[in-house]
């Protein structure tokens, strides 16, 4: 179960560097906007948002990692997205809603979050205008990384994707089991084990 803690109990600079890397704003700005978000630690494994539920929250990683990933009919895991410091995360469409989440989101790691509720997100559009243009800039480039990810799988192999995601993200190779990888490549691990096989003998 999550562990929340006093909102002054953690270090926020990761979280500010990363809005102000997307606006320019007072810091008397971002510590009025940062008393809206709570922090949470999850133990590794621990479910943060599960689907068929409403969203509670929308988050924000300050340390750990966690995946994002929906379960077909036949009970198939498909990973989505990987999310590390840094990075944000969760289902915004559902939780505005008030809708189920089609979506699961779990730790991978012992994580550290800054998660916002529902109507604490709202609060945030219309007491801090400079909000929209910083969560726009950065929903337009997860935006076009998921389009990235969907036309990869489309018309690069199997080895193509897995160089690439080598390339962009060599750390994430150390953080997380390869059949997730291989499941957020859209292969089996087997495949997954013969491109490794045949990179690392060449």
């Amino acid at each position: 179960m999550a562990t929340p803690k006093n909102i002054q109990d953690f270090d926020p600079t990761l979280f500010l560097e990363e809005i102000k890397k997307r606006v320019d704003v007072s810091r008397e700005q971002l510590d009025a906007f940062i008393k809206l978000w709570e922090f949470k630690k999850f133990k590794k494994n621990e479910f943060i948002l599960r689907a068929g539920e409403v969203p509670k929250f929308s988050i924000f990683v300050l340390k750990g990692c966690l995946r994002q990933y929906i379960v077909s009919e036949s009970g198939e895991e498909s990973i989505v997205y990987f999310a590390e410091e840094r990075h944000f995360i969760g289902d915004l469409a559902a939780m505005r809603t008030n809708t189920v989440s089609n979506y699961h989101f779990q730790a991978i790691e012992e994580c550290e979050l800054l998660t916002i509720s529902a109507e604490n997100w709202a609060k945030a559009f219309a007491e801090f205008p400079w909000w929209t243009d910083a969560h726009l800039t950065g929903y337009q480039k997860w935006a076009l990384l998921l389009q990235q990810q969907m036309a990869e799988r489309h018309t690069l192999t199997g080895e193509e994707r897995y160089l690439n995601l080598l390339k962009a993200k060599p750390k994430l190779f150390q953080r997380v089991p390869q059949h997730y990888i291989a499941s957020y490549l859209g292969i089996s691990p087997e495949t997954l084990s013969r491109i490794r096989k045949k990179i690392f003998n060449t």
